[in-house]
């Protein structure tokens, strides 16, 4: 007998493991879909008691259970090797009683479901040789759930990275069976084979792509739960996000040390005076080039990218196919729509100073991705940008889509050389050497970060947003400040305080972004509000909207003390149209800011090009901050001021919503909860943290506006660091601080 209490009372037992268990052990919002296949396949009865009156259709997670306080007894016996009963109250033979017809209903099928579970899973415990026959049981009753647990919508949910309860029911259920067969001695490709049938049968997506992406990541998943410590619950609240619990696990939490310098005075913000020098420079983010677009072909299929000639039939009329120049539907960017962005900037921009380029390469078809394809699509867009801008420094960040298979990122410590992403690493550093400086090269190869000069006394830090990333299954084992990444950040902007420069950090993935985990964006968070006198600009891309993120610092909580710049995607991959950014930066001049003065956003309209067949895009300015939204400057608290006043003045956000899509006139209309949750967006520069960073403002607030001092002078620590950092600054090793952690 097997005895489970679902609640919340305390942790459950690494991964959730039945086996050999004859003791009470705590769910904590586990799947009892997870429970009934583990406990089937070891040949045990199984006793649920719960402090509430179960609805069993909700019994898809143990949070679900909440209700009155009675205490009832559910019990999961087996009353021959291929039957499990589901009874109420006392061990009995007979079927349960909850009071009502549908609940009875509801017990009735989940009675029946769990029965061929057990017929299923017990023949496939029992002999190797049935694996796949019996998976074909487990996997036939498994798609009678799919409608309880709404598949469908957890993919859309991944699309879309708004994640919701039913993505974190499903992630529990499927990390907590991966974990069952990993643990109970399945090989790589039995493990694959199961998964395979699953997601098949579960229509998730379609055979060719269930089998390419479970081909892509089995071994690397595998390896991860073979090491990781965190159960079932830690994973999914660190993928899910907040929907799925607090990330609390000791193993997710760490902090890194600051130099003991104190914070120097925040000095209110300085508009440059008309006439001041400006440099002009361009973003380019998320290409997403497709090299295998066609047009004509099927944009409407069932996988996360079309626009393929195997994607399925071709439409019957023309113009049901996919666009000459790209489609609003899953497709991404065509050549011709690449050449001709590069020919219209190259021709409307002759005088743009330097480039930023934010990352994601590679077209979506995650499920098909290798090494030699990305290689390949990297090297054939440096060629682009080379044609188009032969003369202009170029200053790359890497983005998710690069890895292969996407997101994957092992750091150094996974020796195994079969995960290796030196692959990657040394291309980069082959291709972006031509225009980095030697400097760049130890970091450039060992974590695909760099710094450098732009002027004197302006430097561009470039981060490897990767390492942030929670889809990036390596940091499962050890999320750590991999390469210690965020100590070097810490080094280069002291440096950089203390030699008076102003700093511009470019990255791909957003800080803020529910993709960054929650314990490396809450470092950077206190990074980049420590450091606010001298990084005068922050900018990402990999949401393909036109948006921002604002940082406040805890000692001022509601004054906006710094800004990142979410540049839009070329790609129109979904529902947008293709864009890219320039920016307006104070320019050279010994008091310089370095801030973003204006920038504005420029796009073509896909569906009218496409619609009329134009022979060459029109490629037009959609807007300039300041002029659109009536700003005087584009300062931390202009941009503050502007997004509190868009929740009292639904034109504004309309406005503001019609830029965020790049003008699409395919964009999903925005209710209230849509309004509050883009808004909420912008103020969050610390992802996973809404309670904080979203709350409510006091109806008397006073913020600080014209900056302000808590500090004292810098002490004389801070010229022995002074004297010490120039020789530092390319140092390779491990970083660390006398003094406390802040």
């Amino acid at each position: 007998m097997l005895e489970f209490w679902c609640g919340n009372l305390k942790r459950p037992r690494k991964h959730g493991s039945v086996k050999n268990q004859n003791h009470w052990t705590v769910l904590k919002s586990a799947s009892l879909l997870t429970v009934l296949i583990s406990a089937s396949a070891w040949g045990q009865t199984v006793r649920l008691t719960t402090p509430v009156n179960t609805h069993y259709h909700d019994y898809s997670t143990a949070s679900t259970m909440v209700s009155r306080n009675d205490v009832n007894n559910y019990w999961i016996s087996s009353s021959s090797p291929s039957i499990i009963s589901v009874t109420k109250g006392p061990a009995t033979t007979g079927q349960p009683t909850v009071g009502g017809s549908d609940n009875k209903n509801n017990m009735r099928e989940i009675s029946n479901l769990t029965d061929e579970l057990a017929e299923a899973s017990l023949t496939t415990a029992s002999s190797r040789a049935d694996h796949g026959r019996s998976m074909d049981g487990i996997t036939s009753l498994l798609s009678r759930f799919s409608k309880v647990l709404d598949l469908g919508k957890v993919v859309r949910e991944i699309e879309t990275s708004v994640m919701t309860s039913v993505s974190c029911t499903a992630c529990r259920a499927g990390v907590g069976l991966l974990f069952h067969y990993v643990h109970s001695g399945r090989t790589n490709e039995e493990i694959s084979l199961a998964a395979t049938k699953l997601c098949i049968n579960l229509k998730m997506q379609t055979p060719r792509v269930c089998s390419g992406i479970i081909n892509l990541y089995i071994d690397e998943v595998v390896e991860v739960l073979r090491g990781v410590i965190l159960d079932s619950n830690d994973i999914c609240a660190l993928v899910v996000g907040e929907t799925c619990g607090k990330q609390n696990s000791p193993h997710l939490q760490w902090n890194v040390a600051f130099p003991p310098i104190p914070k120097p005075p925040v000095h209110a913000h300085i508009e440059p005076k008309s006439g001041a020098p400006k440099l002009k420079v361009l973003q380019i983010s998320d290409t997403h080039w497709d090299p295998h677009y066609e047009a004509g072909s099927n944009a409407d299929c069932k996988e996360p990218l079309c626009c393929r000639l195997s994607s399925g039939p071709v439409p019957p009329r023309p113009h049901l196919g996919a666009g000459i120049w790209g489609d609003y539907r899953k497709c991404d960017t065509p050549r011709n729509t690449m050449e001709s962005m590069f020919d219209h900037i190259s021709r409307t921009h002759p005088d743009i100073d330097y480039i930023i380029w934010t990352g994601d390469i590679p077209a979506h078809d995650v499920w098909n991705q290798t090494k030699s394809a990305n290689l390949e699509i990297i090297k054939d867009t440096v060629d682009l940008f080379m044609q188009y801008f032969p003369e202009t420094p170029i200053f790359p960040a890497l983005g998710n889509h690069e890895g292969a298979p996407v997101n994957s990122f092992a750091p150094p410590w996974v020796k195994n050389p079969r995960f290796s992403i030196d692959w990657l690493y040394d291309e980069l550093q082959k291709e972006w050497s031509r225009w980095l400086p030697a400097t760049s090269r130890s970091t450039l190869r060992e974590g695909a970060y760099y710094s450098t000069i732009i002027k004197p006394g302006f430097k561009l830090i470039s981060l490897n947003m990767n390492y942030c990333n929670n889809k990036n299954w390596w940091l499962l084992m050890n999320s750590t400040d991999p390469t210690d990444e965020l100590k070097w950040l810490i080094f280069e902007l002291q440096s950089s305080e203390l030699a008076h420069e102003k700093v511009h950090i470019i990255g791909h993935i957003p800080p803020g972004h529910s993709d960054c985990m929650a314990t490396w964006s809450r470092n950077y968070y206190r990074i980049v509000t420590r450091f606010e006198s001298t990084i005068a600009a922050q900018f990402f891309g990999h949401t393909h909207f036109d948006e921002l993120e604002l940082f406040y610092p805890k000692e001022d909580p509601f004054r906006a003390s710094g800004v990142a710049y979410i540049g839009p995607s070329v790609t129109p991959y979904f529902n947008l149209n293709p864009g890219y950014r320039i920016y307006y930066v104070d320019g050279d001049y010994s008091s310089s800011s370095r801030s973003v003065i204006d920038h504005e956003t420029w796009v073509t309209d896909l569906g009218e090009a496409n619609r009329i067949r134009a022979p060459k895009l029109t490629w037009y300015k959609l807007y300039s901050a300041r002029d659109a939204y009536g700003m005087s400057s584009l300062s931390p608290t202009n941009w503050d001021d502007f997004v509190m006043s868009m929740y009292k003045n639904r034109r504004l956000f309309n406005l503001y919503y019609r830029f965020y899509n790049k003008n699409s006139p395919v964009a999903p209309d925005c209710d209230d909860e849509c309004m509050k949750r883009l808004l909420c967006d912008a103020r969050s520069g610390k992802s996973h943290a809404r309670e904080e960073t979203c709350r409510p403002r006091p109806a008397n607030l006073r913020s600080s506006r014209d900056g302000f001092s808590t500090n004292k002078p810098q002490s004389r620590m801070a010229m022995i660091f002074g004297s010490i950092s120039s020789a530092m600054r390319t140092f390779r090793g491990p970083f660390s601080w006398a003094g406390t952690v802040l």
